[in-house]
C-alpha cells in the first residue's frame, strides 16, 4: 500500500460525522489497520470497517468522506485484501437505505471515482475482477463504463466473472444491451454465462422468450453455474422468477426427473417461494410440492415438507405420504432429516386434523420426546385433552429432570437447551387444557422450584383442580433463598387456586421493594389499588436516567401503571426524555397517544420523528390521538403498508380513523383480494399461513368499517 491513498485522511472532521456505532472518528485508524500486514488486527478491523459505514444495508453521514479513501486503496495494486475493499464499495454503490441527503452524497463521491475503479476489470487478480463487476455496475451511469465491459468480456477467461460483466451491463443500458445478452444465452458458452444473461435479462425486465426459459433447465440441471456470485445470493430463485406459473411447474418437473438433488431441491424452494408471493399459484403448485416428498433425496424431501406444512392447499394431497413417514420407532437422531420428517409430518397431519398423528406421537414421547413445533402446533391447533394424549406426557414429563445440572461442556449446554425447550413446550400444552388436564399435577409439582414460564402457569390455569400442588408452590413462596419474581409467580397461582387473593396482596407488597413495575402489573392483573405503589412508580418515571435503554423502558413502563391509575404529568415527562434520548421512540410515542390530549406538549418532537423510516407510523397515531390530525396518520399507513404489509398495528391504526380511513380503502381492498401476498414476508416456513391469517384480520377490519370486499377492481361501500 502506497501512504498517498490515505493522503488527508486526518484533515477530514471524523467526530463530527457518526457511522453505525455512533462518533466515526475511528474510521481513519480502522482503514489503516485494514490494510495492515499483521491479519489478526487486520481481518478485525475490516469487519469493523464493513459494519460501521455500511451496517447491515444502511448507510451514515461518514460513509460517502470514507468512499475515496476506500477507492484509492481498492485502486492500488500494493494494498493487501483489495478484493474486499472492492466489495465494500460495491455494497455502498448497491443500497438506498440512507436518509437523501446521505445518498445523495455517497452517489457523488462514488462517481467522482469511477475512472479510478474502471481499470479493477483488468485487474490480474479473478476475485478482484469479479467484485468489480458489481461495484461498476452500481456506479452512477457514467461514458465508458459499458463499453469497458464489453471489451473485458471478450478478454475475460473465468465464466464467474464473465457473467458478472453481463450482469453489470444489464444494470447500466438494459434495452442497449438487450441483444447483446440474448446471444450470451444461447447454446454452446459456459453454464454459468448463460446464467449470467438469464439473471441480467430478469433483473432489467427485459423480455422473457421460451428459449430462455429452455435454457435455465440446461444452467441448473447439474447444480449451481454461479456458485458465491456477487451479484446474488440465489440468482436460480431470481431467474425463475420472471417465469409465468404453468411454466415453473413445467420446469421444476423436469429439475425434479433429470436434475441433481441440489437441482431438485432449488426447483421445490423455487416453487414454495412463488407461492409465499402470489396466491393463485399455491393450488396450481401444490401438486408439485406434494410430489417432492417422493424424490429419493432426504433433503429435497424435508425441503418439500416443510413447503407443505405452510400451503394449506397442498397438505391434504401430502396426507398419504406424510403418514408413511410416521415410522415405528421414530427416529432416535434428532438432528437426522428423518427425524426432521418425522416431526413435520406429525405438524401436518395434527393441522389437518388428521388422526394418524396420535399413536406415532405418543410413541414418539415415550421414546425420545418430539420438537418442540410439534408441541406448538397442538396448542396452536386446539386439540382437546384426552387421557392417551395427556398419559404420553405425564409419562414424558415423568421421565425428565426436574432440573438440568449446568455445565460449560458443549454437549451439556446443547442438552440443556433440548431440556428447556420440551420442558416449556410440554407445559405450554397443559397450560392450555387447563383443569381438563389436572391428573398431571404429580409432574408438575417438582417442577415448581425451577419453573421458567409455564410450569406454574399450569397450575393456576387449572384452578382449584390444581389444589394438590399448593404445598408445592407454598414452599417456594415463602423460601427466602427462591427470587422475588418466582415467590410472586408461585403466589400468584395461590390465588388462582384458592381463590385468595390475599396471596397476591402479600406477594406484590414484597415484590414492590424490589421492582416496582412488576409488583403493580401483578397487582392490576389481580384488581389490587395501586395506592401503596404509586409514589414510588412516580419516582421512577420521572427520575432521568441519561439514555440508558434499559432504565428508560422501566420509565416508560412505569409512566404507563401511572397513566392507567389516571396520573397524566409524570407519563409525559418520561416520553418527553425518552423522545429526546431517542430510545425506545416507538414505545414512547405509543404513549403519548394513549395519554391523548394532555401530551400536546409533545406533539413538536413527534412531528420530527414524521421522517424517520421506523417511527413514522407509531407518531402519526399518536399525533392522531393527541390532535386529532387525520393526514399524518394515512400518510404512515400507506408507508408502512409498503414495506411492512398489515397486522395487528393496522387493525389499531385503522380503528382510530373510522370514517376517516376512506382514502385507504382501494389499497386496502387490493390487499385483501389481489393475487399479491401481503408485503413483509415473515418466517421462513410460516409466509403463507401469515399471509392468510393477516387477510382475514384486515377482511375483518374491513367489515367493520361497513366494507364488503368484492375484488380489488370494483372495491364498493354497502
Amino acid at each position: 500500500m502506497t501512504a498517498s491513498a490515505l493522503d488527508g485522511i486526518d484533515d477530514v472532521d471524523w467526530a463530527s460525522l457518526d457511522h453505525a456505532y455512533g462518533s466515526a472518528e475511528d474510521v481513519p485508524r480502522t482503514l489503516r489497520h485494514a490494510v495492515g500486514a499483521d491479519e489478526g488486527p487486520a481481518g478485525e478491523a475490516f469487519e469493523h470497517l464493513f459494519g460501521s459505514i455500511y451496517h447491515q444495508g444502511t448507510l451514515y453521514s461518514a460513509t460517502p468522506r470514507a468512499v475515496p479513501f476506500v477507492a484509492r486503496l481498492a485502486a492500488d495494486p500494493a494494498t493487501p485484501r483489495r478484493w474486499g475493499l472492492v466489495h465494500l464499495l460495491g455494497v455502498i454503490a448497491d443500497t438506498d437505505d440512507a436518509p437523501p441527503g446521505v445518498l445523495a452524497d455517497v452517489r457523488a463521491a462514488l462517481d467522482r471515482e469511477t475512472a479510478r475503479l474502471l481499470p479493477l476489470l483488468d485487474d490480474p487478480d479473478v476475485e478482484v475482477r469479479h467484485v468489480a463487476t458489481h461495484l461498476l455496475g452500481n456506479l452512477p451511469p457514467a461514458d465508458g463504463v459499458v463499453p469497458a465491459l464489453l471489451a473485458r468480456r471478450r478478454r475475460e477467461r473465468s465464466p464467474r466473472v464473465a457473467a458478472g460483466l453481463l450482469a453489470a451491463a444489464g444494470r447500466l443500458t438494459p434495452a442497449e444491451c438487450a441483444g447483446w445478452l440474448a446471444e450470451e444465452v444461447a447454446p454452446g458458452r459456459p453454464a454459468a454465462v448463460r446464467a449470467g444473461a438469464l439473471w441480467a435479462i430478469a433483473d432489467a425486465g427485459l423480455p422473457w422468450s421460451d428459449a430462455a426459459t429452455a435454457a435455465v433447465v440446461d444452467c441448473w440441471v447439474d447444480g449451481d453455474p454461479l456458485r458465491n456470485w456477487v451479484w446474488s445470493d440465489d440468482p436460480f430463485a431470481d431467474v425463475v422468477a420472471r417465469l409465468e406459473v404453468a411454466d415453473l411447474a413445467a420446469l421444476c418437473r423436469t429439475l425434479f426427473e433429470r436434475g441433481t438433488a441440489e437441482s431438485a431441491q432449488r426447483a421445490v424452494d423455487a416453487a414454495y417461494e412463488r407461492c409465499t408471493r402470489s396466491r393463485s399459484a399455491r393450488a396450481a403448485l401444490a401438486p408439485l410440492l406434494a410430489a417432492g416428498l417422493d424424490h429419493p433425496a432426504p433433503g429435497v424431501r424435508v425441503a418439500a415438507a416443510t413447503a407443505v406444512r405452510d400451503v394449506p392447499v397442498a397438505a391434504p394431497l401430502a396426507a398419504d405420504r406424510l403418514a408413511a413417514l410416521l415410522v415405528d420407532p421414530p427416529p432416535t437422531d434428532r438432528n437426522s432429516p428423518e427425524a426432521r420428517l418425522f416431526a413435520l409430518a406429525l405438524e401436518v397431519l395434527i393441522t389437518l386434523g388428521d388422526p394418524r398423528w396420535r399413536e406415532p406421537l405418543a410413541t414418539a414421547l415415550a421414546a425420545e420426546g418430539v420438537e418442540p413445533e410439534v408441541l406448538g402446533a397442538l396448542v396452536d391447533a386446539a386439540v382437546p385433552c384426552d387421557p392417551v394424549l395427556l398419559g404420553a406426557v405425564r409419562r414424558r414429563l415423568a421421565a425428565l429432570p426436574a432440573q438440568w445440572a449446568f455445565s460449560s461442556d458443549h454437549d451439556a449446554v446443547l442438552g440443556r437447551m433440548r431440556w428447556h425447550n420440551e420442558v416449556t413446550n410440554l407445559t405450554r400444552l397443559l397450560h392450555r387444557w387447563g383443569a381438563d388436564a389436572a391428573d398431571a399435577v404429580p409432574e408438575l409439582a417438582p417442577l415448581v422450584p425451577h419453573d421458567q414460564w409455564w410450569a406454574v402457569r399450569a397450575l393456576a390455569a387449572m384452578g382449584s383442580a390444581a389444589s394438590s400442588a399448593v404445598p408445592a408452590l407454598t414452599a417456594v413462596r415463602d423460601d427466602p433463598a427462591a427470587s422475588w419474581r418466582d415467590r410472586l409467580a408461585c403466589a400468584r397461582a395461590l390465588a388462582a387456586i384458592t381463590g385468595d387473593v390475599g396471596h397476591v396482596r402479600a406477594g406484590v407488597a414484597e415484590a414492590a421493594a424490589y421492582d416496582p413495575v412488576p409488583a403493580a402489573q401483578a397487582a392490576l392483573h389481580h384488581a389490587l389499588p395501586l395506592d401503596d405503589l404509586l409514589p414510588s412508580l412516580r419516582v421512577i418515571a420521572t427520575t432521568a436516567a441519561g439514555d440508558d435503554p434499559a432504565t428508560i423502558r422501566i420509565r416508560l413502563e412505569a409512566a404507563r401503571l401511572l397513566l392507567r391509575a389516571g396520573h397524566a404529568d409524570a407519563p409525559v415527562r418520561a416520553v418527553a426524555d425518552a423522545l429526546d434520548s431517542a430510545r425506545h421512540v416507538a414505545d414512547a410515542a405509543e404513549l403519548a397517544g394513549r395519554i391523548g390530549p394532555p401530551a400536546a406538549p409533545l406533539v413538536p418532537r413527534l412531528r420530527e420523528l414524521l421522517a424517520d423510516h421506523h417511527d413514522t407510523h407509531a407518531a402519526a397515531l399518536a399525533i392522531r390521538r393527541v390532535t386529532g390530525e387525520t393526514q399524518p396518520l394515512l400518510d404512515a399507513i400507506r408507508h408502512r403498508l409498503a414495506w411492512l404489509g398489515p397486522g395487528a398495528w393496522l387493525v389499531e391504526s385503522l380503528r382510530e380513523l373510522g370514517s376517516d380511513a376512506d382514502p385507504l380503502l382501494p389499497d386496502l381492498h387490493a390487499l385483501a383480494r389481489g393475487d399479491a401476498a401481503m408485503p413483509g414476508g415473515g418466517v421462513h416456513g410460516r409466509q403463507v399461513r401469515q399471509d392468510g391469517e393477516e387477510r382475514d384480520r384486515l377482511l375483518a377490519v374491513l367489515a367493520e368499517l361497513g366494507q364488503e370486499v368484492t375484488s380489488p377492481a370494483s372495491p364498493r361501500r354497502t
